[in-house]
């Protein structure tokens, strides 16, 4: 049977999934449970004073009994407040993918006097609302008529998996709408077990019909806020999973489960190549003197001379999966071809040749959750890098990230619980966290500032580590004018005049060298002129940036996703009739941790009237990139000075 998993929060969060339920008539009958006059006449929100809407309640009743299918019957009943609300709910999108069917659909609409405006079938169409690689998804979708503030509205609908299973089933208990009541119904086919997140361990009851019953009851909505961590952190919810018997701990989960991913990963062929390995880590290595220098060779080789399908632009997703898998390190090595992990598997096999201790890393993923090894259930893991030990210490390496340069891993696998699985054992560790100065984003800009403000030149930005890593993977698949385009709408979001041209896009495919973007621009009235003088602000690619934290007050924590820095070289070029009042800097900031600081610095070469700017910014020291709500405030008041000190502006007079 096929494993069932819900789709992603994120999609999940742009759907309103909301049914109700009224008087009974002869659009739904007996499907409606009764509202009361009491539901009718609610004026004001219970759960969060200033909601724009409530749900009274929200059901779901997961049927697992049968195991020709899995059947999940939802049922949603909102009450409406304000005008925002309305429009919220004015069209309902109820999302599924391949393998899911979406039928009895109902919903409508009930006015304080009791009237009712039902949607009928003619209503609801289906529709494809996303596209992304293989991911395709369609929605269920219909406009709500008769929504206005007071009126309650609610709808049913049912899935349908066809050979689907609960097991690792995620139950959320919190969505984007503050509720009232939320109540899971399941009815398993065998013994099950939970765990539970962000919420008290929350029992299922004995219920009806077999099912058994979890409830929360006044729950607030998921708030959306910038450089939040990953949603399933801060949401209340459970995973359910089926097994016969409970581990004593952790460590004997772990234990359990790691002799079947030994087993079913093939780890023990991997780490004990055959000679065939043996001998291409000899010829591949063949004049490398140092430990450093056999691991850099052999990680150059599976990055470059094995074809990593994985990341071919120009292989469509069908194509890829009709490409037959490796079934072995030699098997790669043999193609000269493999998937992301095909290609670790070969790394790992090669270094083991080399008679270094080699092990396969099974670890969490940060932009799903922070995984620790406490957490034990298999989905919190993924074979994600291979550690190699030099010395006394563990390092990691994943040459099938193609885009990753040589000793760093992917953000999300960052700062992570990690399994280390050899051939008979396993251990614990943690992956290391990067530096500031290894996620670099570095902007040069050579400009020549008119008589009447504005600002011409051409400018260079490049981007190395996670930041390149993000900017590749953005971009690899897109043609060159949609590379461009998305270039031009980034900088319009803060420089709407400007016209930019002559667009360089460099080392897409090299993922050694920097991301980098070359081009010229001219920003029309980049300088205030008033009267004799002229005001501008140097810090060009700061300009017109808002403040990265705009509210006083926070409901999560704050999460950048890993340490990053900025250095800037700007000359601007002053007009000739134009001087410069005080080429003064700003103060450099700093905090008493040393987790960040800015220091900019402005000097005027007279000899050509050139402005000459210096900015360096970095964040995140000692991989500290995650900080609790209590630290919000000064959080808030170090960014605020970083961003007065990125608009400070100068004056320059007319001679």
């Amino acid at each position: 049977m096929s494993r069932f998993s819900h789709l992603p929060a994120s999609l999940l969060a742009k759907c309103a999934l909301f049914s109700v339920i009224l008087f009974q008539t002869a659009f739904g009958g007996d499907d409606w449970k009764p509202v009361t006059p009491a539901d009718l006449q609610i004026k004001t929100p219970s759960v969060e004073p200033n909601a724009d809407a409530e749900a009274l309640f929200w059901e779901v009743r997961v049927d697992d009994a049968n195991t020709d299918s899995l059947i999940l019957k939802h049922y949603i009943r909102i009450k409406i407040f304000t005008e925002r609300g309305r429009e919220k709910y004015s069209k309902v999108d109820i999302p599924y993918t391949k393998g899911v069917k979406i039928g009895k659909v109902i919903a409508r609409v009930i006015k304080p006097d009791g009237s009712i405006v039902e949607i009928t079938k003619n209503d609801i169409f289906d529709r494809e609302i996303v596209r992304q690689d293989k991911v395709k998804v369609r929605a269920k979708s219909f406009a709500v008529s008769g929504i206005e503030p007071g009126v309650i509205f609610e709808y049913q609908y049912q899935e349908s998996i066809g050979g689907g299973i609960a097991e690792d089933m995620r139950m959320y208990f919190q969505h984007d709408v503050p509720i009232r009541t939320i109540s899971y119904y399941f009815k398993p086919y065998i013994s099950v077990r939970y765990l539970t997140f962000n919420m008290d361990e929350n029992k299922f009851e004995k219920d009806k019909n077999g099912f058994y019953r979890a409830t929360l009851n006044n729950v607030p909505a998921i708030k959306e806020e910038p450089y939040m961590p990953p949603v399933d952190e801060i949401r209340k919810w459970l995973l359910v999973y089926y097994t016969k018997s409970k581990p004593s701990s952790a460590t004997d989960f772990w234990g359990r489960l790691g002799g079947q991913i030994v087993q079913n990963y093939g780890v023990k062929d991997t780490l004990k190549p055959d000679k065939d390995i043996k001998s291409a880590a000899e010829q591949i290595t063949a004049g490398a003197a140092t430990q450093e220098e056999k691991i850099r060779k052999i990680f150059d080789f599976c990055k470059q001379k094995v074809k990593n399908i994985s990341y071919d632009p120009n292989l469509t997703d069908d194509q890829k999966d009709e490409i037959k898998p490796s079934k072995s390190a030699s098997d790669t090595y043999k193609k000269l071809q493999g998937r992301a992990s095909d290609i670790n598997e070969l790394f790992a096999a090669l270094s083991s040749a080399l008679g270094f201790e080699t092990r396969l890393a099974f670890g969490g993923d940060r932009s799903e959750k922070f995984f620790t090894v406490e957490q034990a259930h298999e989905s919190f893991i993924h074979f994600s890098a291979v550690a190699v030990k030099f010395g006394n210490e563990w390092r990691f390496f994943s040459p099938g990230d193609f885009f990753l340069p040589f000793g760093m891993l992917d953000w999300r696998e960052e700062s992570t619980g990690v399994l280390l699985l050899g051939t008979k054992d396993y251990l614990i560790s943690e992956t290391p966290y990067s530096v500031p100065n290894n996620s670099v984003e570095r902007r040069k800009g050579n400009f020549k500032l008119s008589e009447d403000g504005t600002l011409t030149g051409t400018v260079r930005i490049e981007f190395t580590g996670n930041l390149a890593n993000e900017r590749k993977k953005d971009n690899y698949k897109l043609s060159q004018n949609q590379q461009e385009d998305n270039l031009k709408e980034e900088i319009k979001q803060r420089l709407s005049t400007a016209e930019i041209s002559s667009i360089s896009i460099e080392n897409l495919m090299d993922p050694e060298k920097p991301f980098a973007y070359v081009f010229n621009i001219s920003v029309p009235n980049y300088a205030q002129k008033t009267g004799r003088r002229m005001f501008i602000q140097p810090g060009f690619f700061e300009y017109g940036k808002q403040p990265v934290f705009q509210t006083e007050d926070r409901t999560y924590p704050v999460f950048f996703h890993f340490p990053w820095s900025e250095i800037d070289e700007i000359s601007i070029t002053l007009p000739p009739n134009f001087e410069l009042e005080s080429p003064n800097s700003p103060t450099p900031i700093g905090d008493p941790s040393g987790i960040s600081k800015l220091d900019i610095r402005i000097l005027l070469d007279q000899a050509t009237n050139t402005l000459i700017y210096r900015r360096n910014f970095e964040f995140g020291n000692k991989g500290i990139t995650l900080f609790p709500k209590n630290s919000y405030p000064p959080l808030k008041r170090l960014f605020d000075l970083f961003h007065s000190s990125d608009n400070h502006t100068l004056t320059l007079r007319q001679k």
